[in-house]
């Protein structure tokens, strides 16, 4: 029993040992840091909220293109990769816009069923 408890007692020697070390190395090593300027306010500049830039940010989709629940001519379905609408029973319904979505070009994905011929007597 007695070289159990000795082989305990220096693991904790030694562990308290390496604590103290470490901590000494780090303390020594902070010490050699040179201090921080007491005055850093002047050399740094903030822009102010009151500048605005010139020129509004571009819109990634031209002025011209039309807006995506306008209807293409002859067109059930269409989309512009972001929203998806169709026109069931002469009515519009589009899907809602997907997180950060970048639209493109408005594309047809189904086309109207061609209107069947009247029958004439």
């Amino acid at each position: 029993m007695l070289p159990s408890l000795l082989v305990r007692r220096l693991r904790i020697c030694c562990g308290l040992f390496m604590i103290v070390a470490a901590v000494t190395a780090t303390r020594a090593a902070h010490a050699a840091e040179p201090p921080a300027p007491a005055n850093c306010a002047p050399d740094q500049t903030l822009p102010s909220a009151d500048i605005v830039p010139e020129a509004p940010a571009k819109s990634p989709v031209p002025p011209n293109d039309p807006p995506v629940q306008a209807q293409p001519p002859g067109c059930a379905a269409w989309t512009d990769r972001c929203v998806i609408c169709q026109r069931e029973g002469g009515k519009i319904a589009c899907s809602n816009i997907g997180i950060a979505c970048q639209p493109q070009a408005i594309e047809c994905v189904r086309s109207e069923p061609a209107e069947e011929k009247k029958q004439g007597k």
